[in-house]
């Protein structure tokens, strides 16, 4: 729990500097001009991401077996895309959903499964102007490509099976929404939650999950 703390406030940290950044960025120097409603756009985001575990795929000990998920954990992401006009837009990109942990506990020990997870996303922006103010708000709808990659350690005498290595590719469901506002110099902040419905297999080894990811990103719009 200090780690996750620690990891939590760096997090944090490094997302008050990109806001920093981008604000200083878009203060200095002569403006630019606003990117019209057509052109390619790219972005680079901090995240939070969280995963819903499907809990029966991991009762996999005797009676008595207790299990808890480690569900939280930082991520990034990176992504770009296309405006055809001034309300839709192609985006594709990458989702580093975080490194998650399933503990099994019981009387003859603990033992972890390390749960990895990541994305290729493709998706279909929609979008509108909130008025004169610079924000506009979003929604996404798509496909994602998630990858699980999953590693145990002692196995064996809590659970009664071998400790594994497992890799598992899924097609998933992407739905988005968020906010963003434009900034000075092409520069734009985007605060949005992205959820992959689902990612993994069952039964073990992987294991499903509903993935969530909570991200702040700053967009540089050609």
């Amino acid at each position: 729990m200090a780690a996750y703390g620690r990891m939590r406030r760096a997090a944090v940290m490094a997302m008050a500097a990109v806001t920093v950044v981008a604000a200083a960025l878009a203060g200095s120097g002569p403006a630019r001009a606003q990117p019209g409603a057509e052109g390619w756009y790219t972005g680079f985001g901090l995240a939070q991401a969280k995963l819903g575990f499907r809990a029966p795929d991991f009762a996999i000990g005797p009676a008595g077996t207790t299990t808890t998920f480690d569900d939280r954990n930082f991520g990034y992401r990176f992504f770009a895309g296309y405006r055809l006009n001034a309300w839709f837009a192609l985006e594709g990109g990458y989702d580093n959903l975080g490194h998650h942990r399933v503990r099994l506990a019981n009387g003859a020990g603990l033992a972890q499964i390390d749960y990895r997870a990541d994305a290729l996303r493709v998706a279909g922006v929609g979008s509108f102007a909130l008025g004169d103010t610079g924000f506009s708000a979003f929604g996404k709808v798509g496909f994602g490509l998630s990858r699980v990659r999953e590693n145990t350690a002692n196995l064996p005498p809590v659970a009664g099976r071998a400790d594994l290595a497992a890799r598992d590719w899924r097609m998933s469901p992407v739905l988005g929404a968020g906010l963003q506002v434009q900034m000075p110099r092409g520069l734009a902040l985007r605060a949005e939650y992205e959820q992959y419905v689902e990612v993994g297999d069952a039964p073990l080894p992987t294991g499903r999950a509903r993935a969530g990811l909570w991200s702040l990103s700053l967009m540089y719009l050609f």
